[in-house]
């Protein structure tokens, strides 16, 4: 897998926005996060990612295709794996925040007020959490509840929800 990191400005410029801050605020808290699941949080995502990639706080790396944007200051993807997941945790942060819910550091807190650890598989996690499996699922310990990247793409967290 080829990743494809854009050139970023050498120093941070102002973000004048309040919209465009609300944007660098979510994928700061996700460490990134794919084109289309900030076009699910944020209306007129492309002109406000415009705005950050401007001011230089935000930067685009492509691979196979996909596109994830990261805020300047986090390193690129360092191989495919790592691509894979941050480009899964977008996607659920995204979800998460479109049903009323929000992540932060790991941590996956829905609208009810339930709080899980947040794992992206292969491999399993030995502990209670939410899994974000990048392929078919396998064995969880009791307790956990867990998403297809394939299908968190496509339908809303509630949907594609499972313990």
């Amino acid at each position: 897998m080829r990743i494809i990191v854009d050139q970023t400005r050498a120093a941070p410029g102002l973000v004048t926005s309040s919209r465009a801050m609300a944007m660098l605020r979510f994928v700061e808290s996700c460490g990134g996060a794919p084109e289309e699941a900030l076009g699910l949080v944020f209306r007129k995502s492309r002109l406000l990612l415009s705005k950050l990639r401007g001011a230089g706080v935000i930067y685009r790396v492509t691979a196979e295709g996909k596109v994830l944007w990261l805020p300047a200051g986090v390193p690129p993807p360092g191989d495919r794996n790592d691509f894979e997941r941050r480009f899964a945790v977008g996607w659920l942060a995204a979800r998460l925040f479109e049903s009323g819910g929000c992540y932060e550091e790991d941590t996956a807190v829905f609208p009810n007020g339930a709080v899980f650890r947040v794992a992206v598989a292969p491999p399993a996690p030995a502990d209670t959490c939410l899994v974000v499996f990048l392929a078919g699922a396998t064995r969880l310990v009791q307790g956990s509840v867990w998403v297809l990247l394939n299908e968190i793409q496509r339908k809303s967290l509630k949907e594609c929800l499972k313990s």
